[in-house]
């Protein structure tokens, strides 16, 4: 053996050269990727002819040489290209491709928000809402990187967005260096993490495969099929991951904003409060006796009430449905109504807190409303009840709730703050709602992205030339009609026997459909007009095609490593851990080292394939797959923002003033690194951060 390893040893280690050679050459990282492939697979296949890479087996009783390439180079690489024609290429475009047709939506989405000027004006606004307050630049950042993250899933898009827009104005208001460039570095990096983003859709398109195959495995050796070890099959789905990576993203978030207040409130002088605006333009502080949190108890203290309350009944098991003996068995409160309910709550005692001064009939109409449909899902309608037994019992509890939304809606415009933030987040909780609500599967969700991202940008484009935006307003309203009559009603029409209140629903969604279209073409022409359409997909075809090209090559160099058994070797080495937990710490480091000169594409379809079947292979009632999934999300969300090498850092260097150095950025970041681990240990001690939404709300 040379050197004293095995050839499986040399001939991965050859294989790490090339890559790591060909990524820091500086070639397009997916020609590095596909080229380190064919080389490495010469220079073995050369080595393997001069009979340097082999291994020693026992052969009746004899120790042999065995080559890595048993059968010749010529052998292997006709097996390479039978696996590729025969299951690789396969899984990878054929059993996935509705998962992956997500990632050109979501990148359409963020990138027409972006180019709509709607990040701007984000920033903007709430720097004037919280800037008032130590820290408050610092905490409009965190928020602001939290609504791109779950509007866009891009991070180098808003990395950049944050850097060009918000870190001059933070250091002209006297904020230190290294707190703007670490909390806009840190804060564009939660795409990694929030839901719709693509990290989470790739990872969905792999880990489904990969827990499938390692319970499997796991349900071989016991000598027991899946489903009696289990209980039920083994499936992971994009729209799971999506509703467990919420709470962990959103509990990340809180995190930042927690130490930029900690910081200003010890540093007063490097996070200072700025005024940009009338610190209170609406008088609600004169109308709340000048006490800010008497202000804060009347917006959020319903909300906190309400969700409690849901929390409860999840947990008691009174609302939603679960599996039982193969029968569905319905509490008396279906999740998604409850969900809907919380959200109409919200902004009709929102619109009663902000605007107290006027008529309090229609908001207690639409509470009154909620009240009603809350007794009549409770006590009437049941979870297999039809679409028109629904219709019934929610016609009036629904007229209430619009007439009180109707009014509140235009009291809550009047506030400049919420009419900015409104249009990203109506279109955040249509998409996210529609998945985590068990309406749609991400990849629709992500074409109700990708429309609603078109329409909101030319919404924006048509109120700067102050024309008329009703085609785009009606369009809406129809994309809302039909998530509800798809989420009530059966609307296949390849049925032989369609009820009535089923072909109402039929009808209706089809005018709603001829609507929403119309709508999306109107807009679409919009953009065209305005020369905005030709930039949004260019610039989407171009992280598509990288994406993909990458997939593509990341492909070829994991055959080339199944070729000479380094995948078999690898899962050995994994296997030999008998603890799955300790397994699975040192999976998270290494995925947290290569994430310093790997693109998380890049780990996802070359690292996960190989380790997966093993991590995954855990009993799930000991590790859940979501768990493990989200907590390798977060891990390589830390790796893009730990210096020196993190991505999240180069994108933030290449926008920032030449004033402020690299090491400003390193010392700004390295606080939020520290956050990050605290964020993961906690994620590892309480899965139920990661697991409580995916056992909440409905399966999709």
């Amino acid at each position: 053996m040379l050197f004293g390893f095995t050839g499986v040893e040399i001939s991965l280690m050859i294989v790490g050269i090339s890559l790591f050679g060909g990524i820091l050459s500086g070639y397009p990282v997916a020609y590095a990727i596909s080229g380190s492939a064919f080389v490495s697979f010469a220079v073995i296949a050369i080595l393997n002819e001069a009979g340097l890479l082999y291994t020693l087996q026992e052969i009746d009783g004899v120790m042999e040489q065995v080559p890595v390439f048993e059968g010749g180079w010529q052998k292997a690489m006709l097996s390479t290209e039978s696996t590729w024609a025969q299951g690789v290429f396969s899984r990878a475009f054929g059993g996935n491709v509705e998962t992956l047709l997500a990632v050109p939506l979501f990148v359409l989405m963020g990138i027409a928000l972006e180019r709509s000027n709607i990040a701007e004006d984000l920033l903007s606004t709430m720097a004037k809402l919280f800037g008032t307050i130590p820290g408050g630049l610092a905490i409009a950042v965190v928020l602001v990187g939290t609504l791109l993250a779950a509007s866009t899933g891009v991070v180098g898009a808003t990395v950049v967005t944050m850097g060009l827009i918000a870190l001059p104005t933070m250091l002209k208001n006297g904020y230190s260096k290294s707190l703007a460039t670490g909390v806009i570095a840190t804060s564009g990096t939660l795409g990694q993490i929030i839901p719709p983003s693509i990290v989470i859709v790739l990872l969905g398109s792999i880990v489904g495969d990969m827990y499938a195959i390692g319970q499997e495995n796991r349900a071989n050796e016991l000598g027991v099929t899946v489903l009696e070890m289990l209980g039920e099959p083994a499936v992971l789905s994009t729209g799971t991951l999506f509703k467990a990576a919420f709470i962990p993203g959103v509990f990340l978030a809180l995190l930042y904003a927690t130490y930029a207040m900690g910081f200003a409130l010890l540093n007063k002088d490097k996070a200072p409060p700025v005024q940009l605006g009338e610190p209170d333009p609406y008088r609600l502080l004169s109308y709340y006796k000048n006490n800010p949190w008497l202000l804060l108890s009347a917006v959020f203290g319903p909300l906190i009430a309400m969700v409690v309350f849901w929390i409860v009944l999840v947990n008691v098991g009174l609302t939603g449905s679960e599996v039982v003996e193969n029968v569905v068995v319905h509490a008396p409160m279906s999740s998604g109504n409850l969900a809907i309910l919380v959200i109409v709550s919200f902004l009709l005692t929102l619109a009663w807190a902000l605007r107290p001064s006027y008529s309090l009939t229609p908001i207690v109409s639409g509470l009154v409303g909620v009240v009603l449909l809350f007794f009549a899902d409770w006590f009437f309608v049941g979870g297999d009840a039809t679409g028109g037994t629904k219709f019934t019992y929610y016609f009036l509890p629904g007229l209430l709730l619009i007439y009180g939304l109707k009014h509140a809606s235009v009291r809550l415009m009047e506030i400049e703050t919420l009419r900015v933030v409104s249009p990203p987040v109506i279109l955040i909780v249509a998409v996210l709602g529609s998945i985590l609500g068990g309406v749609t599967n991400p990849t629709a969700a992500a074409s109700l992205g990708a429309a609603g991202a078109i329409m909101l940008a030319a919404n924006r484009k048509l109120k700067d030339k102050n024309q008329s935006t009703k085609p785009v307003i009606w369009a809406s309203l129809a994309i809302i009609i039909l998530l509800l009559t798809r989420g009530n009603f059966d609307l296949r029409m390849s049925m032989e026997n369609i009820d009535f209140d089923n072909k109402v629903a039929i009808a209706v969604s089809l005018i709603s459909y001829h609507v929403a279209v119309f709508g999306l073409l109107y807009s679409c022409w919009i953009l065209v007009r305005d020369k905005i359409m030709s930039g949004i997909i260019n610039e989407t075809t171009k992280v598509t095609s990288m994406v993909f090209v990458i997939l593509i090559a990341s492909l070829f160099l994991s055959l080339t490593i199944r070729s000479f058994g380094g995948e078999h070797y690898i899962q050995e080495f994994l296997q030999s851990f008998e603890d799955p937990r300790t397994l699975l710490i040192v999976v998270m480091i290494v995925l947290f080292l290569l994430g310093f000169v790997l693109d998380f594409i890049e780990i996802i379809f070359i690292v996960i394939p190989i380790v997966g079947p093993v991590i995954y292979a855990a009993d799930p009632a000991l590790m859940p797959p979501t768990w493990i999934t989200i907590l390798i999300a977060v891990n390589l969300q830390t790796s893009f923002i730990t210096p020196p090498f993190g991505f999240a850092l180069f994108y933030l260097r290449g926008v920032a003033p030449p004033n402020v150095s690299t090491m400003d950025i390193y010392r700004g970041v390295i606080p939020f690194v520290i956050i990050q681990v605290i964020g993961l240990l906690l994620l590892w001690n309480f899965p139920e951060i990661i697991t409580f939404l995916p056992d909440a709300l409905p399966a999709n």
